[in-house]
């Protein structure tokens, strides 16, 4: 008798789920206006399996046998799900994303909880759309449930991220997202991707000289040539374990030549340059600072020794505008007088240090 019930019982959610879909599929067609395509994970096989947990009678064998086809295809209706109006993911008052903890009236319309003590604090402080007195307001457990259900891909899916973060949190993943797209500094090219895509690029198409495992903190010597040089850091984390950058900082140092000598400007190559991920702890990209030291030791015609220091703050960007201008940067300056003659003009030896 158990396993009758529990058969039929799948059968009936399996007819309500189908025909959910279909009325969704039907109204989407009627509206002018589509809504977006979302990934919806259901629990609903976790409350059958509860229900069979609860019945002490045994199934039979053939319900047994049933059971794993309606489960898959339970699965397959809740995996493809299109919202025709995404307004109704959205608080009411506000029009942003609703996210827990999210507040109901008596009749049932639905706020968020920012929006619920602004309408409490309000002289009259009715529902927005009944009227009813929000002192009547409670938690709706089954909409935040419902809502932390709805998973949808990332904006950047198309440079390779695969998470579907929830429909109220994909902002907060866009911010932190390892796959957030840059921009190549070369003139008339206008490849897109993210730190590491454009490392590789800047390594292959271009063949400018890049720099991979430096440490954050650590002082460490490289040479650079007229144009482009790149160094990825590699992030040490912070005392607590946690990493400072979610996103590696990939850094271009830019050489050009002047009538005096060599100019170096330093910038950071970011996506989210204009952002803070305040939520881990880490620090501000603007607070990003650099130390260049650039010493001569040894006969030279002109100049015996020579020592120049400076720590400044970096300039970050993602290069959606191109170059920024040098007089907006700080330029590590180094005399002829020190560069030696012939090829040892057209490289420098310099040491490089990430303060933070």
């Amino acid at each position: 008798m158990a396993a009758r019930t529990v058969s039929s019982r799948r059968q009936l959610y399996s007819f309500f789920l189908a025909d959910d879909l279909m009325s969704s599929k039907r109204k989407k067609k009627s509206q002018d206006n589509g809504g977006g395509t979302c990934r919806i994970e259901s629990n609903v096989d976790d409350f059958l399996e509860d229900d069979e947990e609860g019945s002490h009678e045994p199934a039979s064998a053939a319900a047994a046998a049933a059971a794993p086809d309606v489960r898959a295809r339970t699965r397959t209706a809740v995996a493809n799900v299109t919202v025709g109006d995404a307004d109704a993911l959205d608080c009411g008052v506000c029009f942003l994303a609703l996210r827990p903890p999210i507040f109901q009236c008596e009749v049932g319309h639905v706020v968020c909880s920012a929006c619920r003590d602004k309408l409490e604090a309000t002289g009259n402080g009715v529902c927005h759309v009944c009227g009813v007195a929000t002192h009547g307001y409670r938690r709706c457990h089954a909409m935040e449930q419902l809502l932390d259900c709805i998973r949808v891909p990332c904006s950047y899916s198309a440079h390779g991220c695969d998470t579907m973060p929830p429909y109220h949190g994909q902002e907060s993943h866009r911010q932190v997202c390892r796959h957030a797209p840059c921009h190549c500094p070369g003139e008339s090219c206008g490849f897109v991707g993210s730190t590491a895509a454009l490392l590789d690029h800047f390594a292959g198409a271009h063949n400018w000289p890049c720099t991979t495992k430096v440490r954050a903190r650590e002082t460490f010597s490289i040479r650079l040539h007229v144009g482009f040089n790149f160094f990825l850091l590699q992030d040490n984390g912070r005392s607590d374990g946690e990493q400072a950058f979610p996103v590696p900082r990939l850094f271009l140092m830019n050489v050009t030549r002047e009538r005096l000598g060599r100019a170096i400007s330093v910038l950071c190559i970011h996506p989210h340059a204009s952002t803070t991920t305040a939520a881990n702890g880490a620090q501000e990209l603007s607070l990003t600072q650099c130390e260049l030291v650039f010493s001569l030791y040894g006969d030279r015609s002109l100049c015996h020794s020579y020592y120049q220091s400076s720590v400044f703050k970096v300039l970050c960007t993602d290069l959606s505008n191109g170059l920024p201008n040098p007089e907006g940067c700080f330029q590590f300056f180094v005399p002829n007088a020190v560069l030696g003659d012939g090829d040892d003009r057209n490289s420098i030896q310099i040491k490089v240090r990430i303060i933070n």
